[in-house]
Parts: C-alpha cells; sequence; structure tokens
C-alpha cells in the first residue's frame, strides 16, 4: 500500500493508515521591492543579490484507517508519539528518489462512523533534496572531454575528486589540478545542465547533492 514515509516510520507498514488526500503546497518567494516615489511601479529586487530565496512550505497528508473503532485512541496515541513535534525525512512512494525535511504536527482525529481519519501536516524546509548524491565520473585520456552536470533549481558547488593531473574549466575559469578533492566556490552549479571540460591524463569525479521544487 502506498504511502509517505515520517523519518523510519511508514504510514502503512508501521501505522496501517490508508493515504486518502495529499496537498504539497508551493513555497512562496522571498520578495523584495521599493517603491518608486514619483515612478510608476516599484523596483524588485528580489533576485538582486543572486538567486531567488523562499518561505517554508507546507505539506498535509489525511490518512484513514481500517482498525476497529476500540483502537482508534490507541492509534492516535501512537502516531502522536512517533511523530508530533519531530523534525523528519518526509519520502512519498510517488516520489520516492526525493526527500521533503520538516517539523510534523499530528493536527487532528476525525471518526465518521466506523472509519477513524487522521490529518499529518509538516512545515518543511522550501527545497525537497535527492536521497543521494549524483555522482558524475569522467576518464580523461589526453584529449578534452566535456563532461555534462545536471543540476536542480538550487545552486550547489560540488566536490571534485582528481586522480592524475587534469586540467579543468568552468566559464570562464581555469584551474590544473593534481591529485586531491576540491570543491572551486566559482564551479558554482545553477540550474539545468552545467558544462565543465576537463583534459590532461587522469580521472574527475564530480558529487553533489540536488535540491529542487
Amino acid at each position: 500500500m502506498k504511502g509517505v514515509k515520517f523519518g523510519n516510520y511508514h504510514s502503512w507498514n508501521d501505522f496501517s493508515l490508508v493515504l486518502s488526500q495529499k496537498i504539497i503546497g508551493t513555497p512562496s518567494p522571498k520578495t523584495e521591492t521599493i517603491d518608486i516615489p514619483g515612478g510608476d511601479g516599484v523596483l524588485d529586487l528580489t533576485d538582486f543579490f543572486g538567486e531567488v530565496k523562499y518561505n517554508n512550505r507546507n505539506l498535509s497528508f489525511e490518512f484513514s484507517t481500517i482498525a476497529p473503532q476500540s483502537e482508534f485512541m490507541n492509534l492516535f496515541t501512537r502516531v502522536q508519539n512517533a511523530l508530533h513535534g519531530q523534525k523528519m525525512q518526509i519520502i512519498l512512494d510517488d516520489d520516492a528518489e526525493w526527500y521533503y525535511a520538516g517539523r510534523i504536527t499530528v493536527s487532528e482525529w476525525k471518526a465518521e462512523k466506523s472509519v477513524g481519519k487522521l490529518t499529518i501536516d509538516c512545515d518543511c524546509e522550501p527545497f525537497k533534496s535527492r536521497l543521494g548524491d549524483t555522482v558524475i565520473y569522467q576518464e580523461v585520456n589526453g584529449t578534452e572531454e566535456t563532461v555534462i552536470l545536471p543540476n536542480g533549481i538550487k545552486s550547489v558547488v560540488p566536490v571534485i575528486d582528481i586522480t592524475g593531473n587534469i586540467n579543468l574549466t568552468f566559464g570562464t575559469n581555469y584551474w590544473a589540478l593534481t591529485e586531491g578533492r576540491y570543491e572551486l566556490p566559482a564551479v558554482r552549479l545553477v540550474n539545468g545542465d552545467n558544462t565543465v571540460l576537463v583534459s590532461g591524463t587522469g580521472t574527475a569525479t564530480f558529487a553533489y547533492r540536488e535540491r529542487g521544487l
């Protein structure tokens, strides 16, 4: 049965809760504007200092249960003890490669005849994150190679592991790298495909955590 994983607890496997409704809110952008006296409109400074920043997002899940009515309150207590007030990773079975991170509130329990219903709300960080790092490996044997590094909407600086002697070009920046591990602030991956050129002899491995909306 598909559901939602809250930390180490799965809504169906651990609580026999059936997911009946889910709402995945969109994080609102943090806008910054300045009124222009005597002029039309406003001056929009939202992305003046870089990428747009976002407020938290809300996730809400409604569950029902097939547990006997006599067990409703016991189940409600179990769920509250496990989840209420905790900050956890939240993974939807329908989007299992990504997780949200947020504070959980077990909002209410409703009993409609023989069916118990439970609502769980989550105050989450703006971005969802991949469960694992994106890792891209490139071997270089004298000729220049093009490496494509796909990324989500949140920019990130990858960890670069080098063996041998590798020349790396990103935009207008160039580095001659020897064996070791590097985090180069100028190699900041933005949304979409990012192109890196590598030459020399050895290997280059790029590892980073993608985050998106």
